[in-house]
């Protein structure tokens, strides 16, 4: 029998498998074509972590099912059948922007620029409608056979007006394409979707990722703290847009989808703009058919790389020389000679060894003035016997020295490779360890491979790693309001790695709300982040008398939220519960909240 979803969806094939199963389908009362996906719930799996799958499943069907763009997945309905979770929604015919990259790399500037417009465009929809994507990357980007793109797979999208699904610290989405307020954990609002955007469009343009390292701390690291390398060859209004959007500080990046957008489209529309008329197409210039992916043109009809010669210009040649082959000279033909020795012309004439000047060949000596000593030994038997052992025993000397520098080099390179080993196997516990989140145990293995590497490349690795890990270990402790012992992390991270920002900035915060203000603007001051300090974001500094006005206030909220329960007013209690979880983040009285609004959720009506 064929397996029917729902009395109506006739699977016909498995499409896709991952976390979820995608299925392509017939709606048999529509006569539809449509892709099927399934929640796949493991069996080990424990009831607040299936309740948590099934939640984020069904956010998934709500934050796209309330969305309607060309550029957006449609999606049709969504439910459960004998415990069969599921989202019917439009199939795709095409590829994926990974695939397209993998089979072709770099992509030409005007397709990447059309690509990234699309992806802003529905970006723009989605944020309009409340919608953060948060899972910005190429696997989620479908190409149609047209070329008209569609964003997918919302699984971990937020809906700014519902609880947020992810806790304190938890962190979701692909680490590549990840803002550095999402690694972080901390608040993230639409412009986290326009930072993974510029990640896609670099990758797009450069055939690489802008951030890449041997391990995802040393991913992260470089997206925390370095910038993405130049890119070559695309036009400079186009790489400052997409610098702009990689800002580490969500408030330099573009304030929407749509701004960036207009900004995209006025930097790739300069450079034509700037072409000088009826220019040839050639290296550095723009041109009908001649402008390459980057839009410098380089090739040409017929060519293969090489520009075409401008006109008016001579081909080079060697004038009018034509070589031929010399024929030789064997005689002098002086001037006759008159009376007394002199030429015709008045100079005197030099007979060298008294030879008709007639027939003196070119090139011949004069007389030799003295005798040649005859050719004889310079050194006796004996000298030379003693200098040929003396150079077989240093060329021996020589051998027996460089066999026995090999020696020490390879047993030298042999203890540098055991050392080498342990480091990195050291690095990949502790990679291990801190992705589990045991940051305490990640740590001494951090720590123990900097102390073996010593001063060299995997050394600064691993004390960055180490620096990572112990400002990881200060947020914990902040969010457990342990406001000492973070004091002490921080503090430990920037031991271990002093150019750690965020360390110094998260340090400032704990002496802000210890009540330490001078403390807090010295370490503010140092970090590159001080213009953060005391911004609006619900993660920026705040002292205790704030903290505990905040808590006073979601008490408030959550007794007026359980009246409103009580009286069936589940709308109000919902608004209620919403707002207790902002005012108390990170506390009990937000758990409590936000445990109320999971037992009161309800899915769409489609």
């Amino acid at each position: 029998m064929p397996d029917v979803i729902a009395n109506k969806y006739k699977i016909v094939r498995e499409i896709a498998r991952s976390n979820d199963i995608v299925y392509e389908a017939i709606d048999s009362t529509m006569g539809r074509r449509l892709a099927i996906k399934e929640l796949v719930l493991p069996a080990n799996l424990t009831d607040q972590a299936r309740r948590e799958r099934i939640e984020r499943f069904n956010r998934e069907a709500r934050a796209a099912g309330r969305l309607s763009h060309p550029n957006i997945v449609t999606v049709y309905d969504f439910g459960e059948d004998a415990g069969r979770y599921f989202i019917a929604m439009e199939y795709l015919e095409g590829c994926t922007l990974r695939d397209l990259l993998l089979s072709r790399g770099a992509l030409p500037l005007s397709e990447a620029s059309d690509i990234a417009n699309q992806i802003l465009g529905a970006l723009t929809h989605a944020h309009a409608h409340k919608v953060v994507h948060r899972d910005v990357k190429p696997d989620n980007i479908h190409i149609l056979p047209g070329g008209q793109i569609k964003l997918t797979d919302f699984g971990i999208a937020r809906l700014t007006e519902e609880a947020s699904l992810t806790g304190d610290g938890q962190v979701f989405g692909t680490p590549s394409y990840m803002s550095p307020e999402q690694i972080e954990g901390r608040y993230v609002d639409h412009r986290t979707d326009l930072f993974s955007t510029a990640v896609v469009l670099y990758e797009m343009l450069a055939g690489r990722k802008p951030f890449t390292g041997d391990s995802v701390v040393s991913i992260t690291y470089n997206i925390m703290h370095n910038d993405a390398p130049p890119l070559v060859g695309t036009p400079f209004g186009v790489e400052q847009v997409i610098r702009k959007a990689l800002s580490k500080d969500p408030g330099r990046r573009s304030s929407s989808a749509e701004e960036m957008a207009r900004e995209l489209k006025n930097a790739d529309a300069m450079p034509k703009m700037l072409m000088p008329q009826n220019q040839p197409t050639g290296m550095g210039y723009y041109g009908q058919g001649g402008a390459n992916a980057s839009g410098f043109g380089t090739s040409f009809p017929g060519q293969s790389g090489y520009a075409p010669q401008p006109q008016g210009y001579p081909n080079p040649t060697f004038g009018s020389f034509s070589p031929q082959t010399a024929q030789p000279q064997t005689a002098y033909h002086a001037p006759p000679v008159a009376a007394g020795g002199q030429t015709a012309g008045g100079q005197p004439f030099v007979n060298w060894g008294g030879a008709n000047p007639q027939q003196v060949p070119i090139g011949t000596p004069p007389a030799a003035p003295f005798p040649r000593r005859p050719p004889g030994p310079i050194l006796s038997d004996s000298a030379r016997t003693f200098l040929l052992v003396l150079l077989w025993s240093v060329v021996l000397a020589g051998v027996t020295v460089g066999l026995v520098l090999l020696f020490l080099r390879a047993y030298d390179e042999n203890q540098k490779k055991g050392g080498s080993v342990q480091i990195q196997a050291l690095q990949a516990e502790g990679e291990k360890l801190f992705n589990k989140g045991s940051l305490e145990e990640a740590a001494l293995k951090f720590d123990r491979a900097m102390r073996l590497a010593g001063v060299s490349e995997a050394g600064t690795t691993a004390r960055k790693n180490l620096g990572v890990t112990y400002n990881r270990l200060g947020v914990r402790a902040m969010e457990r309001r342990e406001l000492r012992k973070a004091e002490e992390w921080f503090n430990k991270a920037l031991d271990a790695d002093p150019e750690q920002p965020n360390a110094r900035y998260n340090l400032g915060k704990v002496y802000d709300r210890l009540g330490d203000k001078d403390g807090a603007l010295r370490e503010w001051s140092k970090s590159n982040d001080a213009n953060r300090a005391g911004g609006t974001d619900p993660g920026s500094p705040g002292n205790d008398d704030t903290l505990n006005a905040r808590i006073a206030a979601a008490n408030t909220s959550l007794s007026q939220a359980e009246q409103a329960y009580k009286s069936g007013d589940i709308e109000t209690a919902r608004t209620l519960w919403q707002k207790v979880i902002e005012q108390a983040s990170g506390t009990d009285l937000a758990a409590r909240a936000k445990n109320m609004m999971d037992q009161t959720a309800s899915g769409p009506n489609f």
